[in-house]
């Protein structure tokens, strides 16, 4: 080949290689402008599909969740209704109106007390010994007491209609500041000196309230003497609710629980063997150093057979006692107003 033709021939070279280069370039964008127009079109198509639809949810739609709204909220009320029976509504008070409604219901209980034979300590004031003696709360706190007293008056009632035998004391969460045991500074002091001494921690006096405001929670220690068919009749009478109680403890003692002392029953002593008499004359079975054993009773009497159940044990039993929204539209305010 001619040299001076090889300059040509390189160019022609180059260039085809370049137009090769800018075809593959230009095909490719053509396909990846195909593909973007397609994923436009069908992105615009949903678009106008979505845009020209009905909007959700329908009118049928709405009116089957309004009437399931309804179902809902009726049962709601039901069950506030039922959880709710037997509760005194809450009513604002006096301090002359609340030392009449004191009086009337402790007075009531000691009737009713000894109307069905239920013997109770001297001077009961069933958890208000403050308030029977005279002394009158502050206004803040006397709606909780009358709640507490009348919720007390119900529990005791319950007791009495089951047949218990003896009511022994009754406790209530003392929240009133007023009463509250303060540590004497001659304690402080010691305790100040003495740091490995534990020191209690002080339960919370505070009325238990539900985050949502369904329910508030009190509770109370009643302690009894009373035989089991009383026990049993109690509680069978609490699980009915009206008011709604739900029982967290119960204890059942019987310290009066008589010794079981069973009979003593001589041993049998051994004895020798006695020669046989060549006259054909041996000591009877009852004669001196025989060796006679006495005989077990085969009955036991009846106060080693009876060892329970004539006594009456000592019952603690512990208890909540819920008080619920008045209705569901309560609930509903008391969720829009925390």
């Amino acid at each position: 080949m001619n040299r001076k033709h090889m300059p040509l021939l390189i160019g022609g070279v180059v260039a085809l290689l370049l137009a090769a280069a800018l075809s593959y370039l230009l095909f490719s964008a053509k396909g990846s402008y195909a593909d973007g127009f397609s994923g436009l079109s069908n992105v615009q198509g949903r678009l106008q599909r979505l845009t020209s639809r009905a909007v959700f949810p329908s009118e049928p739609n709405v009116q089957a969740m309004g009437k399931q709204v309804e179902i809902y909220q009726d049962y709601l009320d039901g069950l506030f209704e039922s959880m709710s029976q037997g509760q005194i509504a809450t009513e604002p008070i006096t301090r002359d109106r609340f030392r009449q409604l004191m009086e009337a219901v402790l007075r009531q209980l000691m009737n009713d007390a000894r109307a069905k034979s239920v013997a109770l300590p001297p001077d009961f004031a069933f958890g208000f010994q403050r308030y029977a003696a005279g002394n009158l709360p502050v206004e803040e706190e006397m709606g909780r007491l009358v709640d507490q007293l009348r919720s007390i008056a119900a529990l005791c009632e319950i007791l009495y209609d089951a047949g218990i035998g003896e009511l022994v004391s009754v406790e209530r969460t003392v929240f009133e500041k007023d009463a509250q045991v303060a540590v004497p500074e001659e304690e402080q002091g010691r305790r100040g000196r003495n740091r490995a001494e534990p020191v209690a921690v002080a339960t919370s006096t505070e009325l238990f309230r539900d985050p949502d405001g369904l329910f508030t929670k009190e509770h109370y220690v009643l302690s009894y003497r009373a035989q089991d068919a009383a026990n049993w009749k109690a509680l069978d009478r609490l699980a009915r609710g009206a008011p709604f109680t739900v029982v967290t403890k119960l204890e059942i003692s019987n310290p009066a629980r008589p010794a079981v002392v069973p009979p003593k029953v001589e041993e049998k002593v051994a004895v020798p063997s006695q020669p046989v008499s060549t006259t054909g004359w041996q000591a009877p079975p009852g004669a001196a150093g025989t060796g006679v054993t006495k005989e077990e009773p085969a009955i036991l009497p009846r106060e080693l057979r009876v060892v329970a159940g004539q006594e009456l044990p000592n019952v603690r039993l512990e208890v909540d006692l819920y008080r619920f929204a008045e209705t569901a539209v309560d609930v509903a305010k008391g969720e829009e107003n925390p």
